[in-house]
């Protein structure tokens, strides 16, 4: 009896042992984040292959093994499958997205936009970086920031893991080798150095244009990219392509652009119409071409005449150098706006404004230091306010002034 309840036992034991089909998993040589909003992990190196799991963006992956453009993944839940290396983000770029997303959420906006078409929201201003969301068409987003860039750019360094060292195999060596000596090289011709000193002529195809007395060969400008940094009602924040939204400014306002892009624009305050009802007074800002170093070339001040049931322009200023941030509602006053400009960041101005009624007078000027790569959003003024008198002469030459922007 107690030699059969041994045998059962051992039977029992070899049993679950044999059941036990688990592996040691494979250490892992890396990790990864997820970029897009969702990512198939396939069975084996290819796009046909069976889909085993999905991930969402923002998940951890453990990196098992990489080939070329794909790489092994390990999920949460101890999945194991193949993906591209397009679709993760390195622990680096994922510490730097946050931290972009963390940034945007502190700065002011510079007005509503909406999306023209769906759009790929990139994590640095440059064609070939990782596109983690995408705006659907008719989107809207907050534009915080803009930057021109060469169409050119090279390549964000891309997501690498190291591939595991495969030991060469011996040579075989033979008993019977013999070392040949190589040829030695040809000598040159007789005649190389006439060649050398021989100019070949250029044919019409290649042949360099030559400017004529008194012309000038204009050169083709660099191409280059207009991009925004943006943020999503949801809390994405991220760079577009700026030719791919619309600021959300009234058509009724928007009309008087005369083919300039709007960069900005704020309410000042509003007024009832009897025929109308509300109608807001504006501020924006407007470019005129793509390229420069600044934001805008040009703000204007629109109010509604009660009287005509029309849009008017109170103010405006043309050929200037601005810069973000815009702002406007300062100090609980919904009239009161301030305007940065200056040619170099160390000579920037800081102008406030306010309106009242229908006149604008400068309150204030100040300089401007612009804020530090770590700290988007901060308003470093270097020192305070300094109130300017508006006497009997700088109202008249407002006068002036928009009586001529008509």
């Amino acid at each position: 009896m107690l030699v059969l309840r041994i045998f059962l036992g051992l039977t029992l034991i070899l049993g679950l042992a044999a059941c036990d089909t688990s592996v040691a998993s494979t250490p892992p040589i890396g990790e990864a984040y997820v970029a897009s909003p969702s990512v198939n992990i396939r069975q084996e190196i290819s796009l046909r292959s069976p889909t085993i799991a999905t991930v969402h963006q923002g998940d951890e992956l453990d990196v098992v093994e990489a080939k070329r453009r794909w790489v092994k993944v390990r999920t949460d839940r101890g999945v194991e499958g193949w993906t591209e290396t397009r679709n993760l983000l390195s622990v680096q770029q994922m510490k730097d997205l946050r931290t972009l997303t963390q940034d945007a959420g502190q700065m002011p906006s510079q007005g509503a936009a909406v999306a023209l078409d769906v759009m790929n929201m990139h994590t640095l201003p440059n064609r070939l970086s990782p596109s983690f969301y995408q705006i659907p068409e008719k989107g809207k987003m907050d534009v915080l920031d803009r930057e021109v860039t060469s169409r050119k750019q090279p390549a964000p360094e891309a997501v690498s893991f190291p591939r595991p060292v495969r030991p060469r195999k011996p040579k075989k060596k033979g008993g019977n080798e013999i070392a040949i000596a190589p040829p030695a090289p040809p000598p040159p011709p007789p005649n190389w150095i006439e060649l050398s000193r021989t100019v070949q002529p250029e044919s019409a195809d290649t042949a360099p244009t030559e400017a004529r007395p008194g012309e000038i060969l204009a050169k083709e400008p660099p191409k280059v990219d207009d991009w925004s940094l943006v943020r999503t009602p949801d809390g994405h924040a991220g760079w577009v392509l700026s030719r791919m939204y619309n600021m959300a400014i009234p058509d009724e306002v928007a009309q008087y652009a005369e083919g300039h892009r709007i960069t900005s624009y704020f309410p000042l305050g509003s007024v009832t119409d009897d025929e109308q009802g509300v109608k807001n007074h504006w501020l924006w800002t407007t470019m005129s071409g793509v390229g420069p170093d600044y934001d805008f070339d040009s703000f204007r001040v629109f109010i509604w005449n009660r009287r005509r049931h029309r849009y008017e322009t109170a103010y405006i200023e043309k050929r200037i150098e601005g810069h973000y941030p815009v702002q406007a509602g300062l100090e609980g006053k919904p009239g009161e706006f301030s305007i940065i400009t200056g040619e170099e960041p160390g000579h920037w101005i800081k102008r406030t404004f306010t309106l009242e009624g229908y006149l604008v007078r400068k309150v204030s000027q100040e300089p401007y230091q612009p804020p530090s790569p770590g700290s988007p959003g901060a308003n470093p003024a270097s020192q305070p306010a300094q109130p300017e008198a508006q006497g009997v002469l700088a109202r008249l030459k407002q006068a002036v002034s928009k009586w001529f922007a008509r």
